[in-house]
């Protein structure tokens, strides 16, 4: 067992890729992540696979996208008969650990875990309101529609509580002692709304902010079935919206550099050098085009962090062609032998580690909307510079960009570009089939349904919940 790699995942919720001072982000603070970058191999295009939680770290887990793990909304599972990269280096001797929150739903909290040593912050099964109840007035706050209902700096809330425990349990566990090979998974959070930053943070940022106020990038096109999804707030809400992001993800940045010093030091005292992984589930809109939170495919929302780091891996190096946040399982399982799941979407990263670009790569995102009582697939296409958004039967809107020369996407080249256009979208047509996700999706709804019902009736016992003291619902200080 002495030849296998310790390995730690950090994972953090909602943390979009362009928000880290290694990626060219002027304003934010981000150290730790920036020394980690230096010091191992970034991939600047890396995506969700699809930008909702559970849907994002389901296909994390599995290596599917969500058309084969038939998972679109923040209500679904992997089947606890399909096998996850955890099951994967669990059958090589790893003990497996989870450490906060990974956002399972149902009786199963494990999915290749071997076990847990900090528990979720949100419901664990369908229909079990505890949670939210105990969230009292942040509970719209956590939603799209309700972040801004609650906003500014502090050093309290259901986030920022969280996330310390989360941490305090992963700095305890690296200072003991492991017989087996360690995969540890550390779920965080932030920058998650409510968007509470601490509050000297806060006020550091909103000063920058509100002294270099810049309009926002004006885009050339119609949002058409993403229209009814902007919120338009006054300019001085934005900023100070915006002013917390950037102090959650500089305290998040701090809380990385924790958890990996004490990683090098567990690994020094063995006499080993592991391998330790940052990124997110999904990135946040923002405000940009007026919109908040996530499921969009634009890049704030679908393009997050990915930073490899640690033995064996280059330092110093840049991978621009773009990748998956799923592609983490299969590249672990070549650096450590294991198998490897059927019918995975995902690709091993091992090429890209030893030799940097791959210009033939093709990276897919998908994500449901609804029109009226209509459910409507979309995917993302991103191969080389290119990037095509594509809703199922609203074809008239569809939207390619260009990233090398247009990073905010807003010049839409439909109508410029039709070799790309045909390009992008065979490639598209060759995995995707929206009317069977249709059915598959409404199938699926049914079955959640019934387990939601359950869920109230029964009201089954959350044993693995982290549960919200009063003192993590005070109110922001600094607004």
């Amino acid at each position: 067992m002495n030849n296998k790699h310790d390995i730690l995942i950090f994972l953090s919720d909602q943390h979009r890729g362009d928000f880290i001072h290694y990626a060219g982000n002027p304003v934010i603070r981000t150290p730790n992540l920036d020394r980690i970058a230096a010091d191992g191999t970034v991939f600047t295009s890396a995506y969700s696979p699809c930008p909702l939680c559970v849907p994002a770290r389901t296909s994390l887990l599995s290596g599917q996208l969500a058309m084969h793990t038939e998972v679109y909304t923040n209500h679904g599972a992997i089947r606890s008969d399909n096998a996850t990269f955890l099951h994967s280096l669990g059958a090589e001797g790893y003990e497996t650990v989870l450490c906060g929150r990974m956002h399972f739903e149902g009786p199963d909290q494990r999915h290749g875990f071997s076990k847990r040593i900090f528990g979720d912050l949100l419901q664990l099964y369908p229909g079990q309101e505890d949670a939210y109840n105990e969230l009292k007035y942040y509970r719209p706050t956590i939603s799209e529609n309700g972040c801004s209902k609650i906003y500014g700096g502090g050093d309290h809330s259901p986030t920022l509580d969280y996330d310390r425990l989360v941490i305090n349990a992963a700095l305890d566990y690296l200072n003991e002692e492991h017989e087996k090979p360690q995969c540890i998974v550390v779920g965080v959070y932030a920058p998650h709304f409510p968007f509470v930053g601490p509050t000297d943070l806060y006020e550091y940022y909103l000063d920058i902010l509100e002294k270099n106020d810049k309009k926002d990038p004006v885009f050339d096109y119609d949002l058409g079935i993403l229209n009814p999804r902007q919120q338009v707030y006054e300019r001085s809400q934005v900023l100070r919206m915006r002013a917390a992001y950037y102090a959650m993800v500089e305290n998040l940045d701090m809380q990385i550099g924790k958890v990996k010093k004490a990683f090098d030091e567990y690994e020094k005292r063995r006499g080993a050098s592991g391998i330790f992984i940052y990124t997110s589930d999904h990135g946040e809109s923002l405000g940009d085009r007026n919109m908040y939170a996530k499921k969009t495919l634009f890049d704030n929302a679908a393009r997050v962090p990915l930073v490899i780091n640690g033995d064996g891996i280059k330092k110093g190096q840049i991978v621009s062609s773009p990748v998956s946040i799923m592609d983490i399982g299969p590249t672990l399982c070549d650096m450590e032998n294991c198998m490897k799941a059927p019918d995975l979407d995902a690709y091993s990263l091992k090429d890209e580690l030893e030799n940097g670009n791959n210009p033939s790569r093709v990276v897919f995102s998908e994500c449901m909307e609804k029109k009226g009582e209509q459910f409507v697939p979309g995917i993302m296409v991103r191969k080389g510079d290119y990037k095509l958004i594509w809703y199922y039967g609203h074809e008239d809107e569809m939207l390619l960009f260009n990233l090398k020369d247009d990073k905010k996407e807003t010049h839409n080249l439909i109508s410029v570009e039709p070799d790309i256009l045909e390009d992008l979208m065979s490639e598209a047509k060759r995995i995707w089939n929206p009317e069977h996700i249709i059915k598959i999706h409404e199938n699926r709804l049914a079955h959640i349904q019934i387990l939601m019902k359950w869920g109230k009736s029964v009201h089954p016992v959350e044993t693995e919940r982290w549960h919200i003291p009063a003192s993590s619902l005070a109110m922001p200080e600094k607004v």
